[in-house]
């Protein structure tokens, strides 16, 4: 038998197959199957998914938060919303001013104007926080303020993630977070810790924890793309940057104090106890929003506006089971802690507003993409002065339950003003349904 050609010895060790034998090439080899498994994986756990399991991690922490008497996971619901609203109102919109910039549009800019924009939000931001934590009358100024700085990092870091394409890895950190939360929360519990300043402390540690290593990893793709171009951005663009990044921020603001500012105005007018109750109801909801989110950050990355559909019908398909799911868990919990026995009320209350919600955010997406930041800032502000006067009148007179109902109003004004938007224009049809 002739030995083998010089350029294939070596090559044909291995298993004979049909009384050949196989070349090695021809032949898994374990790195490939290793490579093959983690695209499997990945390809299983969706952005979607992984989203609506770092929502269930955080609503599983905050069930199980309801080991806390409802004063103290007042507290706690106070230390959240505070450092949410100073993210939201202080932090610029970086998120989202980034996810809406065209392609090209960092590079242009270079690292210097983008941290810039970081440095002057996170100042901001802490003050928006601590103006939060003194209106609701009740939580720590550390917590909220810290809090809210490292959700701007992290909120940051995700838009330029995103804009990157790694949508799995921004939701996989989120839900990592969610995990070493609700870890975190199990730890007090065994040790019978039931303050609610102790458990903000482990949400704060979580939330710059989580910042961190986004930002870490942020910092890692930008070292890839050496050498970085030169900056060809002019004065004009940057002088048009601070009027799109103020016109987009001042509507962003106003959808936050439409979400929230309910219950800054529920700590302030009926304490803690009710606070922790419809907070409570108010992140179960939340759960169904996590189709819609992930829709909206697909549509704002997206380079080509021929290619953005309109999604509101999947997203109602979403969310109207998970809203469902949550209002009778709502329930249970009301039945076995007495303390929470008026939250599946204040869900089914916002059951409503929330589908009108899942729609309006995948409106309101595509209205940015199609008309620019004035169009959604006008409908922000018009729903914030709707549900300004409707938070002003009901919270003082029945407490959460006129939080409750008037949320639900706002949101579906929200909604309504959107797509009449979003009708008037002439380069997207909403019957071009995903």
């Amino acid at each position: 038998m002739l030995a083998h050609p010089p350029h294939l010895r070596g090559e044909t060790s291995g298993k004979r197959v049909a009384g050949r034998r196989c070349p090695v090439s021809a032949r898994r080899q374990p790195g490939v199957d290793r490579g093959h498994r983690v695209l499997g994986i990945r390809r299983r756990l969706s952005p979607e998914r992984l989203y609506i399991a770092a929502l269930g991690m955080t609503g599983l922490a905050a069930v199980v938060s309801v080991a806390l008497p409802a004063t103290e996971r007042g507290e706690l619901a106070a230390n959240m919303v505070a450092a949410t609203m100073g993210a939201a109102i202080g932090g610029f919109s970086t998120d989202t001013f980034l996810l809406s910039r065209p392609a090209g549009w960092i590079m242009s800019r270079g690292r210097s104007w983008i941290l810039g924009i970081l440095g002057v939000s996170l100042g901001l931001t802490a003050a928006a926080a601590a103006a939060m934590t003194a209106l609701a009358g009740i939580g720590s100024f550390t917590v909220g303020i810290g809090a809210a700085c490292a959700l701007t990092v992290f909120n940051t870091a995700a838009a330029l993630g995103l804009r990157l394409k790694k949508f799995w890895l921004v939701y996989a950190t989120r839900a990592a977070g969610g995990g070493v939360l609700m870890a975190g929360y199990a730890i007090l519990l065994v040790g019978d810790e039931r303050d609610g300043g102790h458990w903000s402390l482990v949400w704060l540690l979580v939330q710059v924890a989580a910042a961190a290593v986004l930002a870490g990893a942020v910092l890692v793709w930008a070292q890839r793309l050496r050498p970085f171009p030169a900056v060809t951005a002019r004065l004009p663009e940057y002088r048009a940057d601070l009027v799109a990044v103020g016109q987009l921020h001042v509507g962003v603001s106003a959808q936050m104090v439409t979400y929230r500012l309910s219950q800054v105005l529920v700590a302030r007018f009926a304490g803690a106890g009710p606070l922790g109750v419809y907070a409570l109801a108010v992140a179960a909801l939340e759960f169904a929003q996590a189709g819609a989110v992930v829709r909206s950050q697909r549509i704002l990355a997206e380079r080509d506006p021929d290619a953005i559909q309109d999604q509101s019908r999947a997203a109602v398909r979403a969310a109207f089971p998970v809203a469902c799911l949550a209002v009778i868990g709502l329930a249970v919990v009301g039945l076995l802690v007495p303390d929470y026995r008026d939250a599946w009320i204040f869900g089914l209350l916002l059951l409503p507003g929330t589908l009108a919600l899942a729609v309006g955010k995948t409106w309101s997406a595509m209205l940015l993409k199609q008309s620019g930041e004035r169009a959604t800032t006008a409908v922000a502000l018009v729903t914030m002065s709707v549900s300004v006067v409707l938070y002003l009148l009901l919270i003082p007179w029945i407490g959460a339950t006129g939080a409750a109902t008037a949320s639900s109003l706002a949101y579906g004004v929200y909604t309504f003003r959107t797509w009449q938007r979003l009708r008037r224009s002439s380069h997207l049809l909403l019957n071009r349904v995903a």
